[in-house]
């Protein structure tokens, strides 16, 4: 079976996807691919470190559920591995992996671990492996999320281009995907990843807002998170007459601010407190941190 027929996806024949780790995250993705028929639930496997954790997804219909890593990664030797836990856990992972085990294929889903850290700490990884790290967000789970990938290109390694292809749509059935340099992941993780609990952040204040001035809380809540999702809509449709790829946000901003309206009195408030600063470090404190845990993890 050559790599690209291995990993046709949908088929009860491909090679099941190892989920190492089964927390927020993971959960995030299993139900996105498994939501599009990327993958069946039989072919999903997944460790957790607890009896209880097990059995919660085994009241979900997975019934392919470790609390042994090693006993699970011995059984399935030839799968696609997703690599989905906490950054500070990953050596006890390197650990608990098969030291005989010659994986063609890993997908990275931790942050402030880079491809050499990985290849480094993953003594059995040969030169014919192909490691992938992947950005997702929680937003996988309805199959928005804005992923982010990198990899290091090698054509001595066999069937390269099928894994990529592979991971590839992976990412786009749980969302959009966006491949860049490895030193571009971290800010935009950040963006893609970290700010959705921002942006929840911001809805709840705008809902907060509308009810400290009399409006309903479930109303608020649900207006404030239609407009966000509309002005976000605005950006990408390019039915809306703007075209993301040449045009500045503002362009946007200033259809909505008539000259005295209260729009733009508001403009004038966020400005006053600092907004898109408040913003921007943000996505600076997230990045840095990254590349701080980046630094530790060698």
């Amino acid at each position: 079976m050559t790599g690209s027929e291995e990993l046709k996806y949908g088929s009860s024949e491909t090679a099941p996807l190892v989920f190492i780790g089964g927390g927020n995250m993971a959960a995030a993705l299993i139900t996105g691919c498994v939501a599009k028929r990327f993958v069946e639930k039989d072919r999903v496997v997944i460790s957790v470190r607890t009896e209880k954790s097990a059995e919660k997804w085994r009241q979900k219909g997975y019934v392919n559920v470790f609390t042994n890593t090693l006993e699970m990664l011995e059984k399935y030797p030839t799968a696609i591995y997703i690599i989905c836990v906490k950054p500070q856990i990953f050596d006890e992972v390197v650990s608990s992996w098969p030291v005989n085990s010659r994986p063609k294929f890993i997908v990275s889903v931790m942050a402030g671990v880079p491809l050499p850290t990985l290849s480094a700490k993953l003594p059995f990884v040969s030169g014919n492996t192909t490691i992938i790290r992947m950005m997702p967000s929680v937003a996988s789970s309805i199959c928005a999320s804005a992923t982010t990938m990198c990899y290091e290109k090698n054509d001595k390694i066999e069937n390269q281009e099928a894994y990529i292809k592979y991971a590839r749509e992976f990412a786009e059935c749980i969302g959009t995907v966006e491949i860049i340099p490895e030193r571009c992941l971290n800010p935009a993780m950040a963006i893609g990843a970290s700010s959705p609990a921002w942006t929840f952040m911001y809805i709840e204040s705008l809902a907060d807002g509308a009810v400290a001035q009399g409006l309903g809380r479930a109303e608020a809540k649900r207006i404030a998170a239609q407009a966000v999702l509309g002005a976000a809509q605005m950006l990408l449709n390019s039915e809306s007459g703007f075209d993301i790829e040449k045009q500045h946000f503002g362009w946007l901003k200033d259809q909505v601010c008539s000259p005295g309206g209260t729009t733009i009195e508001g403009v004038r408030a966020l400005e006053k407190h600092g907004f898109r600063s408040a913003v921007i470090e943000a996505v600076s404190a997230a990045s840095k941190k990254a590349d701080d845990m980046a630094k530790a993890a060698k």
